[in-house]
């Protein structure tokens, strides 16, 4: 059983992958999402369509006697794309995320100081866009986590009192 090439060999691995796939992936992208509609005051029907996309992938994954070799290798495709909606979701949300906080941070910095902040944001946000073999999805996915902790502490610093 491993996570990064989704192998296993019995139905309870196969629940332990998704178990852990939920955990990396499902929990984080339904916060993003729950964030972002309380930011937003909205509701982001892509994300909930992402949602239902990966659903339908988990569903399939049932469909096959993970017993038999063919059947396992079906299970891992739908289980591949399972886990590929929920990156690309919360891939997206964090994107959305950044904008909406750069958005309200920006605010608050003084405009002599506006360009350079923005500059940095803006390398970071286009780094973490450019889809490379060398970054693995969960090195980008850390990538916006620091950047959202770099806005924040952006805020803080420019915040008055």
């Amino acid at each position: 059983m491993n996570l990064e090439n989704l192998e296993f060999d019995s139905a309870d691995e196969l629940l332990e992958l998704i178990r852990q796939i939920n955990i990396k992936y499902y929990m984080p992208l339904t916060a993003s999402i729950c964030f972002l509609e309380e930011c937003g005051d909205r509701i982001y029907f892509v994300y909930l369509i992402t949602l239902k996309d990966a659903y339908s992938h988990l569903n399939r994954v049932f469909d096959f006697d993970v017993q038999t070799s063919h059947g396992r290798k079906n299970a891992k495709y739908h289980l591949i794309l399972y886990s590929d909606h929920l990156q690309e979701g919360l891939m997206d949300t964090f994107r959305t995320i950044v904008e909406l906080q750069w958005n309200l941070v920006k605010k608050s910095i003084p405009e002599k100081e506006l360009n350079a902040i923005g500059v940095q944001v803006a390398m970071r946000t286009s780094q973490l866009r450019i889809v490379s073999n060398n970054i693995t999805i969960d090195e980008r996915i850390e990538g916006y986590k620091s950047l959202l902790k770099y806005l924040e502490d952006i805020q803080k610093k420019f915040s008055l009192p």
